[in-house]
């Protein structure tokens, strides 16, 4: 996997993390994480979304 791509996936991670943690104090209860691997995915997308020639 490329660095980009792995970058990319650990960000859209810890701020799925990070919302689903808010969301959960604030009464969503557990439901609130299926945040996680929406960001993880949201995060990771770009890459995919670019052209080749954008490197």
């Amino acid at each position: 996997m490329d660095f980009r791509l792995k970058q990319g996936l650990v960000f859209g991670l810890v701020v799925g993390v990070a919302l689903a943690a808010f969301f959960y104090a604030t009464g969503w209860g557990p439901i609130s994480f299926i945040l996680v691997p929406i960001g993880a995915v949201m995060g990771l997308a770009p890459q995919f979304l670019k052209q080749k020639e954008e490197d």
